[in-house]
């Protein structure tokens, strides 16, 4: 709340404002700092926002709608310095441009804090390595959630950091148990727009059918493969989201109704 408050003395003045991070909490800043009539621009790493739950079709769609709120945006762009002496003037990008702001916020994500594991001697990589009942290389330490890398991965999301620790106490009390991922999905509101995905929404190669109407800011891209749902992106209408993620979560056949899969459930129950 201390920072929200700076933010908000801050955008009093009016003035330009830099948000690094074109993620959620970036994005939802922006738009704050935007409707308190600062100049924004959004600086991100990657060729669209919130590369994370959105492919770049949807992405496009959501940079769009908020450039209409008066938010600019500098894609892919890195930062290599912040201007000014005794305060903030603008950010340097790598190719060095310098966009004035009176006022940066960073929001670029997090990174588990692993020194004390190293110092340990436990297997660092990302994170600090678990096997499938969350126990480190020491069978005395567990660790969960966003410190804990499991099979190559980072999770970022409360729901499997909890099953994590539900694993986690399992182990420590003698049970045998294993975690296993399911399919993450994230629903999330940014400036009004509802945005869903979940599954695997970036492996190259997918069969992918796309549903798209630009004049209602309505975008699905369903990824298939060996003839099942593996992901899918919601933009601007999310209602069938727990139809799409059951398929995904249940390795169901859909290429009986594929044709009709991208109009949701109602079309599929006719088909089938």
């Amino acid at each position: 709340m201390d920072d929200v408050r700076a933010m908000l003395r801050a955008a009093a003045g009016g003035g330009a404002a830099v948000v690094i991070g074109g993620g959620l909490l970036g994005l939802e800043a922006a738009v704050g700092l935007a409707a308190r009539g600062m100049k924004v621009t959004v600086v991100h790493a990657v060729g669209w926002p919130m590369e994370r739950q959105l492919d770049p079709a949807a992405g496009a769609l959501l940079t769009r709608r908020l450039g209409l709120r008066g938010i600019h945006f500098a894609m892919p762009a890195s930062t290599v310095g912040i201007e000014g002496d005794t305060r903030a003037t603008g950010v340097r990008l790598s190719d060095g441009r310098v966009v004035p702001a009176s006022l940066v916020v960073m929001a670029v994500g997090i990174r588990p804090s692993v020194a004390l594991a190293r110092e340990a001697g436990l297997p660092v990589g990302r994170a600090i390595t678990v096997d499938d009942a969350m126990r480190t290389a020491d069978p005395a330490i567990h660790a969960i959630g966003e410190c804990a890398e499991h099979q190559g991965r980072c999770i970022g999301l409360v729901a499997p950091a909890l099953e994590q620790a539900e694993i986690a106490a399992r182990a420590i009390a003698g049970v045998a148990c294993a975690w296993a991922p399911r399919a993450e999905s994230a629903a999330l509101k940014v400036s009004g727009t509802a945005v869903w995905s979940a599954g695997d929404i970036a492996t190259a190669g997918d069969d992918c059918i796309v549903l798209r109407d630009d004049a209602e800011e309505r975008y699905r891209r369903l990824s298939l493969r060996d003839g099942r749902l593996v992901g899918a992106v919601l933009y601007g209408d999310t209602a069938d989201a727990g139809f799409y993620l059951d398929l995904i979560t249940s390795r169901r056949s859909v290429a009986g109704f594929r044709s009709v899969l991208p109009f949701g459930p109602a079309f599929v129950r006719e088909a089938a």
